[in-house]
């Protein structure tokens, strides 16, 4: 049994796989596949392939996928160019294997473009999957996309990280495609810089690239997604096969707000395979990362209670707009204040998945209660 993951994006993907922080993010994943499915990484293993031969990379650095890997031609169709090629080529010289998933950690520099939507982005994964897909040889079944949703880019725009972010979730949605958000990751520190960079020099947090710290978190949360996802193939008495195919591995899904005073939302999530929230610490109480935006204001909140196993009530520091929505750290979103850590920030599940709201935001609901 072999199943293979191919990681392709940018730097941060580079800093997943390459020797800079040890390779801990894309060997943490892999062996946690392994673990998780029973697998002995010998007779049964997971491979992550080859991030780069010359003329063959998944990865290249300071790239956007919108431009650099592909684009419109004259006519609107997308068409590959020099990198999208490239990765082609590594497709179709990969031998046979049982699955092949494609862990995509690329939205750095497409969040700089402030005019993106969700549905251009959309319609270039697309292309992109049927000319992977047509490469590999193999139906969707067989080629997963398991997105990294938007990691905060700190020169990003926000409204361009929402676009990424709500197309993950669209295709995540569509059967027929084959995708699954396998990560979420705004509570990352972002400490790594390499030589070159000068930017930033007076800041430790809340740079551009993530830390070794960062890459295992990553790693260990797209491990439970994909394990998760190769459910079929786990050897009796795995953790996988043991909870009958379905672990925690989505975090908690924000499902409901409802205001309880003008300034307050009750606010309801739907667990993933866990009983409840995890201790909160001091910056979730402080309300990091909360916002309601509304057509002509929005208010962000200033403190967390948990009042049940799937109930928080969130005060905000103004009046809730009546047209808002609810959003767990839009745009940029880095769960910590400027130049501050930000591991440990969310708001966590039992099994220290974070929560999340829906890119497009959880319309807040001022029903009369009763």
């Amino acid at each position: 049994m072999d199943l293979n993951v191919v990681m392709r994006g940018q730097s941060n993907a580079f800093l997943m796989v390459s020797a800079d922080l040890d390779g801990i993010g894309g060997r943490t994943l892999t062996t946690e596949v392994e673990r998780l499915l029973g697998f002995d990484g010998v007779t049964d293993r997971v491979t992550l392939d080859d991030w780069w031969r010359p003329d063959q990379a998944t990865v290249f650095g300071a790239t956007s996928f919108i431009g650099d890997w592909v684009a419109r031609d004259g006519a609107g169709a997308w068409q590959p160019l020099q990198y999208e090629q490239s990765l082609l080529r590594n497709m179709s010289q990969k031998p046979p294997a049982t699955e092949t998933a494609i862990v995509w950690l690329h939205n750095e520099y497409d969040s700089l473009n402030a005019n993106l939507t969700s549905a251009e982005w959309m319609s270039a994964v697309r292309a992109d999957a049927a000319w992977v897909r047509g490469a590999l040889g193999v139906e969707a079944a067989r080629n997963p996309y398991v997105f990294v949703s938007a990691i905060p880019f700190v020169t990003g725009d926000n409204n361009a990280h929402q676009a990424i972010r709500a197309g993950m979730e669209a295709l995540e949605a569509d059967p027929a495609f084959g995708a699954v958000v396998g990560a979420r990751a705004l509570d990352v520190d972002m400490t790594f810089k390499f030589p070159f960079e000068t930017l930033l020099t007076d800041y430790t947090y809340g740079l551009s690239h993530i830390s070794a710290e960062d890459a295992a978190v990553i790693g260990l949360r797209l491990a439970r997604s994909l394990a998760e996802e190769w459910a079929e193939y786990a050897k009796p008495g795995s953790p996988i096969a043991l909870e009958g195919g379905n672990i925690a591995s989505d975090g908690p899904k924000v499902i409901a707000a409802a205001a309880v005073s003008a300034d307050t939302l009750a606010v309801r999530v739907a667990h993933d395979r866990t009983a409840g929230f995890a201790p909160l610490d001091a910056d979730a109480i402080a309300g990091t990362g909360w916002v309601v935006g509304g057509s002509s204001a929005s208010v962000t909140a200033d403190n967390v209670q948990v009042l049940s196993a799937d109930t928080l009530l969130i005060h905000f520091r103004g009046p809730v707009p009546a047209d808002g929505s609810l959003y767990y750290g839009y745009g940029y979103g880095r769960l910590a204040g400027n130049d501050q850590p930000a591991q440990g920030n969310a708001i966590y599940d039992l099994a220290g998945l974070p929560i999340w709201t829906p890119a497009t935001g959880v319309k807040a609901d001022f029903s009369p209660i009763g």
